[in-house]
């Protein structure tokens, strides 16, 4: 019997989720098999590739890529009746296909560049993606997190990405929390993907978003480049989020998972990068019973920190704290995370208005 042999394995075909595999049993008749769309297409993949074309796989969604790769990783030996099958079914669809055409304005105008005056296609744009106001997307933080959430978990992961990227620190921390394992895997290792995104993409996105930014410059809809926003991203996260994300990105792109992990700040970064100086204003915005639990909390795993901490305010206030401390239950887990993160947070929110400037760890751009 005839066989095609699509390959089976998964390194680095999915992204914080297992492969689910499918076998298949041979009788040793040339009965073609039954397959879903996913595993023809993979047929399709398989043939093209062996002959030695190339297929633009890049222009379907991440979460389409995706799906397509597990199956493709899935698939074992496929009898000749199978592929004459999907061939033959293939075939037909392209002679009943007359012309295709771009799926959306964006894209029109895109095809039509150079057939039509620069001024008409500027003048289109900005009606297919208006300005939005100033606020948008604090209207959009405002929204619940489980709905961002949600909504983030339906996109793709590049969607998710600039959507966790336009968020303020605070509102992206509650949605990280609510984002499964596979999800923040996706999301963070898009950030990568989204240097070139353009203010407009990102207008479409927020209006999309609310029913329907400004951005330092015109070509880029981000003030900040992909490493920051991801390291920003998985400062928002608990510690073992954290470190599942950063094994993952580092299976998918070594350079990139480096860049992040040196980029990210923690509660135990503050003795290494917080000048001593800058404590009091870290005190200052802080109210005192999150500055107290956050100290309680890092007093086990972090007490080198809590004293850098204390010992840099004035003597009267360090002991009013202690005391304070004494009298708190103590705190583990997520909640320990929690309220360390506040703190950190704080920092973040000082750094981003350039009240406070962190010591940088070497000479090398992070992002």
């Amino acid at each position: 019997m005839d066989l095609v042999t699509l390959p089976r394995g998964s390194a680095g075909l999915g992204i914080g989720g297992k492969i689910a595999t499918t076998t298949f049993s041979f009788d040793g008749s040339d009965t073609p098999l039954k397959l879903n769309g996913a595993q023809k297409a993979a047929v399709i993949v398989q043939m093209i590739l062996r002959a030695g074309g190339a297929i633009p796989l890049s222009v379907m969604s991440e979460a389409t890529q995706v799906h397509l790769a597990r199956v493709y990783a899935s698939m074992g030996p496929i009898n000749k009746a199978t592929v004459a099958s999907v061939l033959t079914e293939f075939a037909t669809h392209l002679d009943a296909h007359g012309l295709s055409f771009p799926v959306d304005t964006s894209s029109a105008l895109d095809a039509l560049e150079g057939n039509l005056s620069e001024s008409l296609l500027e003048r289109m744009r900005q009606v297919h993606s208006p300005s939005l106001p100033k606020n948008t997307w604090e209207l959009i933080a405002d929204l619940p997190p489980e709905l961002l959430a949600e909504r983030i978990a339906k996109e793709s992961p590049r969607v998710g990405a600039i959507i966790m990227s336009k968020l303020p620190a605070a509102a992206a921390t509650n949605v990280m929390e609510l984002l499964d394992g596979e999800t923040a895997n996706a999301v963070t290792f898009a950030m990568s993907e989204t240097e070139a995104v353009r203010s407009e993409t990102v207008d479409i996105i927020a209006q999309t978003i609310l029913d329907s930014g400004d951005t330092p410059d015109e070509s880029s809809a981000f003030a900040t480049k992909p490493v920051a926003r991801a390291a920003s991203l998985l400062n928002a996260a608990g510690a073992s989020q954290r470190d599942a994300v950063l094994e993952a990105l580092e299976t998918l792109d070594a350079v990139f998972a480096a860049q992040v992990r040196k980029a990210i700040f923690t509660f135990a970064d503050i003795l290494t990068r917080l000048k001593p100086t800058d404590i009091p204003a870290v005190i200052r915005i802080l109210p005192g019973d999150e500055l107290n639990a956050a100290l309680k909390a890092g007093s086990e795993a972090h007490e080198d920190v809590v004293e850098f901490i204390l010992e840099n305010l004035s003597k009267r206030m360090a002991d009013a704290i202690r005391e304070e401390m004494s009298e708190l239950s103590p705190l583990s887990g997520k909640a320990a995370e929690t309220a360390m993160g506040k703190v950190t947070a704080a920092i973040r929110q000082l750094e981003e208005s350039g009240d406070v400037t962190l010591i940088t760890i070497d000479d090398e751009d992070t992002g």
